[in-house]
């Protein structure tokens, strides 16, 4: 099994609500990107917690 296929099997649905300014900045951003909303979503929370964890 690849790196990826293994990543994409260990994923879990979260959910949560966000407001409408922040989604349609969200989806600026995937346009900008070409990347989805999971994606960028995904990457802000490694991000977060890579600071965090410092």
């Amino acid at each position: 099994m690849s790196e990826f296929n293994k990543k994409v099997d260990e994923l879990r649905i979260v959910s949560f609500r966000i407001d409408t300014d922040t989604l349609f900045k969200l989806d600026k951003i995937t346009l900008k990107t070409k990347s989805n909303r999971s994606e960028v979503i995904r990457k802000a929370i490694e991000q977060y917690l890579k600071n965090e964890i410092k």
